[in-house]
């Protein structure tokens, strides 16, 4: 499946605000939601997350609904529209022309009984709005064993355990409720441990077995896609008796618990995520499970990545799972270039208390400086403040020049000779370029 798109209205600091991810008929799949701090793009993320969860996991996922509805306002909705693809088995009845696509609500009442149309609604309690079409997903889309309707949701902090997984204490790895897809966009201290506890537990499969396949080509798979998404030259070596994972980065044995945050972020995301896709693809018999469809939610993709690998995790995660629709909040310039010129970047902003969207200019052709000074970043200058103040008061003192006063002058010639030195405009010209070979040929001329 994938989201066509979403409404919002009076949820925290969206009034009303209607998102469509359509293109043409076809789903975007790569949506980047840009923006300051507290302008709702964790809120956004976790909106699409309890609509995806189904009615009954959203009400474990939220404690109190009653903080979504927005100040003075009765009720908050949420309404979505979702689109059904071949990897989803079922189909409702009835549904006329539209028969693969879907809409459905939720109500989130305030702190008083509500009534909405024919229907009273306690205070403090999430509500799907009553229609067949909630009814139906409910019993065949957001059901523990609906085979596709993927969709998973992380949050800002993505960790691994770092306990030993006894193999022998594992059982058998069960699929797990369909609201543990999303737990750790809302529940901030919880691991994603499920990366771990798979391999472990397969390969201590594969030991007892050497003959099971199925445990062989799971393990194949999972490695292969974790691998891609890291950087350099980093394989899984072993799992050690304790149950600890051990890698080979740079021909070096490395225990899992050892790498950097950086690592473990992408293997807790990543281990995660292809463990849920063989889940909910086991019918798939001649196709790969991380070529399904479906939905992923990142929050803050960025956190612990180098800029090197910020610049290319986003088409790495496309490469790997080519049909999965990923909507990703970031405030890295990197990434939000990184995922290509087929996506949807949206900016959210804050103004007067209410949450404005507006879509950003196609920003995949230009250099980074560009873009952070573009309205999708919105930066002044990308020099320091104290570089900037000096650039300034030069601009200033060199349009005033015939009438500076003796210290003005001095003031003058100091910052002359550190933009000489420095060039903040422009920079220092690259080694070998024509620039630099002019510039040090005047230099040594005018000695």
């Amino acid at each position: 499946m994938w989201l066509k798109s979403i409404k919002l209205n009076n949820i925290k600091g969206f009034t009303e605000q209607t998102i469509s991810f359509d293109n043409k008929n076809k789903p975007y799949k790569w949506i980047t939601l840009l923006g300051e701090n507290g302008v709702g793009k964790s809120t956004l993320l976790q909106a699409i997350a309890l609509l995806l969860a189904g009615p009954d996991a959203a009400k474990k996922l939220m404690s109190s609904p009653q903080n979504w509805v927005r100040n003075d306002s009765k009720y908050g909705q949420l309404t979505a529209t979702i689109q059904k693809t071949n990897d989803d088995e079922g189909m409702m009845q009835n549904q006329g022309r539209n028969k693969f696509s879907y809409d459905y609500s939720y109500f989130f009442i305030g702190d008083k009984n509500t009534r909405i149309g024919k229907d009273n609604y306690p205070a403090n309690t999430l509500n799907a709005k009553n229609s067949e079409t909630i009814e139906w997903l409910r019993t065949n889309a957001f059901t523990l064993d609906s085979q596709g309707w993927f969709a998973a949701g992380y949050g800002p902090f993505r960790r691994l355990s770092r306990t030993e997984k006894n193999p022998t204490s594992l059982g058998e790895l069960k699929r797990k409720n369909r609201e543990t897809n999303f737990d750790t966009q809302f529940k901030e201290n919880d691991s994603l441990s499920t990366f771990e506890e798979w391999m472990v537990f397969l390969d201590y499969r594969i030991a007892k077995n050497p003959d099971d396949s199925k445990s062989k080509e799971m393990r194949r798979l999972g490695e292969e896609a974790i691998l891609e998404l890291l950087p350099g030259n980093i394989k899984i070596d072993q799992v050690s008796n304790d149950g600890i994972i051990i890698f080979s980065l740079e021909n070096q044995l490395i225990p899992i618990t050892q790498l950097s945050d950086g690592f473990r972020s992408i293997i807790a995301l990543a281990g995660d995520l292809i463990w849920r896709l063989l889940q909910t693809f086991s019918h798939f018999e001649d196709k790969d499970p991380r070529e399904a469809s479906g939905i992923v939610l990142i929050d803050e993709l960025d956190i612990h990545l180098h800029p090197v690998w910020q610049r290319l995790i986003a088409q790495k995660l496309r490469t790997v799972f080519p049909n999965l629709q990923f909507f990703v909040a970031t405030h890295s310039p990197f990434i939000t270039a990184g995922a290509g010129d087929d996506v949807l970047t949206l900016k959210l902003k804050m103004i007067n208390g209410e949450v404005q969207i507006e879509e950003v200019e196609n920003i995949a052709a230009y250099d980074f400086d560009y873009i952070l000074r573009s309205p999708a970043f919105g930066l002044v200058s990308t020099h320091s403040p104290d570089v900037q103040d000096k650039i300034d008061r030069y601009d200033y003192l060199t349009s005033n020049r015939n009438n500076l006063t003796t210290e003005q002058l001095q003031e003058y010639e100091e910052l002359r000779q550190f933009m000489k030195e420095f060039k903040p405009i422009g920079g220092k010209p690259e080694p070998g370029s024509l620039e630099y070979e002019i510039e040090r040929y005047l230099e040594e001329k005018l000695k």
